[in-house]
């Protein structure tokens, strides 16, 4: 699911040719000038390791981070667009697979 939400497209750092970094699969990019889609991958310090993945699937469905904060900007449309539609059942997967890739340190310029 993870792979058709097409989350790489953001998330994942490019080559110089354009494609994906594999080595850096979802480990936060610069989207443009003002805007970082997150390390999503489950490391401690710069992705989101420390969540639950109830908490992801919540954040996935809502916009909404166990803290009270609420996402904006390109990943905010992404949820009302698309996300929010997804089942809780979905969500979870999407969790799941997030919870169980290679942990990658990065913080994104």
């Amino acid at each position: 699911l993870a792979r058709l939400a097409r989350c790489g497209d953001c998330h994942t750092p490019r080559n110089e040719d354009g494609s994906q970094n594999s080595d850096m699969l979802l480990a936060g990019n610069r989207i443009n000038e003002d805007e970082v889609a997150w390390n999503i991958t489950p490391d401690e310090a710069t992705g989101i390791g420390s969540w639950t993945e109830e908490e992801i699937a919540t954040f996935l469905r809502t916009g909404m981070t166990s803290d009270g904060s609420e996402v904006a900007g390109t990943m905010a449309e992404q949820i009302e667009n698309y996300f929010s539609h997804l089942t809780e059942e979905d969500a979870l997967a999407i969790a799941a697979f997030l919870k169980s890739i290679p942990a990658v340190e990065n913080e994104p310029e």
